[in-house]
């Protein structure tokens, strides 16, 4: 057998005919081929076996061991898109050919050989053989980037299941127990991760801080503003923009959407701005203070249901200098307040049609003889079953103060 060259495609002749083999291992290697030689099927068996082929030329007829075994034996191994058989028959022997096609034979030529027939019909095989072996390349290649794609999906799933576990973690799960007053939340992520806050907090003197807010956009980079700006209305939290660090005192509620509005202004790298309403609530006097920042308009519950008549100012974060108007809500007994981001108006239905403002109302005016808590309870049920299996394409999120005595 003949030296393999790393770079040339590898052709293997394989013939117990001196004269053939030599005329085609010249020949072909004139056209740019290297080519080893096997002098019978045992030789080739042997060959391809320890050598790797981009082409067999192999004769049927050969007294040890005959093509069609050195055929079957190399079918185990590789398959035709793999390792190209071209076998070499007499003109007058069409079952053999028919015979060596079944086993899974690439081609054939014909004895006497023709060379110039042989060369077109290997070199055809050998285009073909390039064009699947470059598709096979591009194919594992796709396949590992599929993999590694997949693996840093599955990280990044993990990842937002964790941050939004912490972002939960943050937010209240209980409300404040005060009595006289029934207070309650519902809060619905769209995506693992939202934009939208709440809270509830105790403040001294008989007062109570209360807040809503809804980022603009989803996922990241809504819910790290949203938890930027939980960290910093939390009275309990050092730094907040809630109680005056010098005097102790409760700052009022336009001194600090004003203050936010000043720290997180839309720029270059961040077109993020959220809507909000804050306020306090005085329990003695039943009256909440409160700032509307381009939030949805707040709904009276009770023995009265209807939309607040109230100055909205513009979102936080779009304008500085802009003077946030205070606004003032006196509560009867039975009567309470509704907060609620946009998720819930313009929950889409199915068909395309909004939940909107008018639905909301008449449903607080349906459940106005339930309490608060459990009427946003219902009004979670309600919108869910309105999106159908749409499901939420906002963050829903809705909260409810009402005075009991």
């Amino acid at each position: 057998m003949s030296e393999a060259s790393e770079s040339r495609e590898r052709i293997l002749v394989v013939d117990d005919n001196e004269m053939n083999r030599d005329m085609l291992s010249r020949r072909l290697q004139r056209k740019g081929y290297h080519v080893d030689t096997a002098i019978g099927g045992r030789e080739a068996l042997e060959a391809l076996d320890a050598e790797s082929y981009d082409l067999v030329l192999l004769d049927i007829m050969m007294p040890d061991v005959d093509g069609f075994q050195v055929l079957e034996s190399a079918r185990r191994q590789y398959d035709a898109t793999e390792l190209p058989i071209i076998m070499a028959t007499a003109k007058t022997e069409s079952d053999d050919i028919v015979k060596a096609l079944e086993m899974g034979a690439s081609d054939y030529v014909t004895k006497p050989i023709d060379f110039q027939v042989t060369l077109a019909r290997v070199n055809t095989q050998m285009h073909l053989k390039a064009s699947i072996d470059r598709v096979r390349l591009l194919e594992k290649s796709l396949a590992e980037r599929n993999a590694e794609l997949e693996s840093a999906n599955k990280y990044m799933t993990q990842s937002l299941e964790s941050a939004a576990k912490f972002q939960l973690s943050l937010l209240q799960e209980t409300a404040p127990e005060i009595d006289g007053l029934n207070i309650g939340w519902i809060y619905c992520p769209c995506d693992q991760l939202a934009g939208d806050s709440y809270g509830v907090y105790e403040l001294p003197d008989g007062q109570l801080l209360i807040y809503q807010l809804d980022v603009t956009g989803h996922g990241v980079k809504a819910a790290l503003l949203a938890v930027t700006l939980l960290h910093l209305l939390n009275p309990e939290n050092p730094g907040n923009v809630v109680i005056d660090p010098v005097s102790g005192n409760t700052i009022a509620p336009a001194a600090v959407v004003a203050e936010l509005n000043a720290r997180f202004q839309i720029n270059e790298e961040s077109n993020q701005f959220f809507t909000m309403v804050y306020g306090i609530y005085d329990c003695s006097s039943h009256c909440l203070t409160y700032v509307n920042a381009a939030h949805s308009t707040s709904i009276t519950i009770g023995s009265v249901t209807s939309l607040v008549e109230e100055d909205s100012d513009l979102p936080v974060g779009v304008m500085l200098g802009v003077e946030f108007t205070e606004n003032q809500l006196a509560l009867q007994v039975g009567q309470g307040v509704a907060i609620y981001s946009d998720g819930i108006i313009e929950a889409i239905a199915p068909d395309g049609e909004l939940y909107g403002e008018e639905r909301l109302v008449n449903f607080f005016q349906q459940e106005s003889n339930t309490n608060g808590l459990e009427t946003l309870r219902l009004l979670e049920q309600e919108v869910r079953s309105w999106c159908g299996k749409l499901g939420f394409q906002d963050d829903v999120s809705a909260l409810v103060l009402q005075r009991q005595s």
